[in-house]
């Protein structure tokens, strides 16, 4: 029997080579699928993981003292209560944003957000110096924000603040993160801090936190505190599972969420792919909105890139104003008269 085995083996043993070759090649396939589908936000080819915010350094080199001893006394509104909070919300966000000129509503729209701005000095000026409007974002702990954050104003920019929020992963989220585990009144505590350290803003978007924004009760006191103060929220989407965005709607706070990153590989042509990829999908949607870094690739492509806009038909806007025609299409559907 085993020399009638064996005799059998080599008699077949090409075509037994060949099924197994074909066994291998689909578990390589498979496998190849299996890592595109769970880690890239448009599989395969050259997107990155949504995760990608919280895998990129940044050289800080501007951080400012934010231990307890240099915490403000005025943290926001910490001394109020639900019970005696202002009874009407003032919509901060509208009051902060920047105005568009002309006339842009039959025109495809994008925006640029640039987030991890004030803690690399010559890369926050070189993206401050472009041509705009864009949307920037600090980072609540950089060195002299009241200052930097006012010239970046002075050139028709809009502000954000770039919310530190727990990543998964042993990732550092910088000082003053809200963080899953922590009580709601030290998440409270670290939020007032974070919206107390410069003026102007519309709203916020998240730092990291793959980890926070999964979490509904944390992220519910935030947003009852971001609420209050008539800010809105965009969903930087470093998670599948974000919960900011559909708890913002719940809370009827304005909010959006991110189309691209731009630069999830520093490479000028790349950077210019990804917005063309944008500039496609705002040809097909009316708008779409980008996240940038303060990478001298980023304000390169971005330098090159905002001439062509004009020949295109295509309008560069602040986050505000394709928010505002958001909520002014709902208020219309609703039958309410738009501000």
């Amino acid at each position: 029997m085993k020399q009638a085995g064996t005799a059998f083996f080599w008699t077949y043993r090409k075509e037994a080579l060949s099924l197994a070759g074909l066994f291998l090649l689909g578990m390589g396939f498979g496998a190849t699928w299996i890592f595109y589908d769970n880690n890239f936000e448009n599989p395969p080819k050259t997107e990155m993981s949504l995760a990608f915010e919280e895998d990129h350094n940044i050289i800080e080199v501007e951080i400012a003292d934010t231990t307890s001893s240099n915490i403000p006394k005025d943290l926001g509104y910490p001394s109020e209560t639900k019970e005696n909070a202002p009874p009407d919300i003032v919509e901060t966000w509208k009051l902060n944003a920047v105005q568009v000129t002309g006339h842009v509503a039959d025109k495809p729209q994008v925006t640029i957000v640039i987030d991890d701005l004030g803690v690399v000095k010559n890369l926050t000026l070189g993206v401050i110096d472009l041509k705009g409007p864009l949307t920037l974002s600090f980072l609540p702990y950089g060195k002299n924000l009241r200052e930097i954050t006012q010239l970046a104003a002075g050139n028709g920019h809009e502000l954000m603040v770039h919310l530190p929020m727990e990543p998964q992963g042993d990732k550092n989220p910088g000082p003053h993160a809200l963080r899953v585990a922590a009580t709601d009144g030290k998440n409270l505590e670290d939020l007032y801090f974070n919206l107390s350290q410069f003026e102007g803003y519309v709203g916020l978007n998240n730092h990291m936190g793959s980890a926070f924004t999964e979490d509904r009760a944390g992220l519910s006191v935030m947003l009852d505190e971001v609420k209050r103060r008539g800010l809105l929220v965009l969903d930087s989407r470093t998670s599948r599972k974000s919960l900011l965005a559909d708890l913002s709607s719940d809370k009827n706070i304005p909010n959006m969420t991110r189309d691209f990153f731009l630069d999830n590989i520093q490479d000028v042509d790349y950077i210019l792919g990804q917005l063309f990829k944008l500039e496609e999908m705002a040809k097909k949607r009316g708008h779409a909105i980008a996240i940038g870094h303060p990478y001298k690739e980023t304000i390169e492509a971005l330098t090159l890139w905002r001439p062509t806009l004009k020949e295109k038909g295509i309008v560069l806007v602040p986050l505000s104003h394709i928010m505002k025609k958001k909520y002014d299409k709902i208020l219309l559907a609703k039958g309410k008269k738009r501000e």
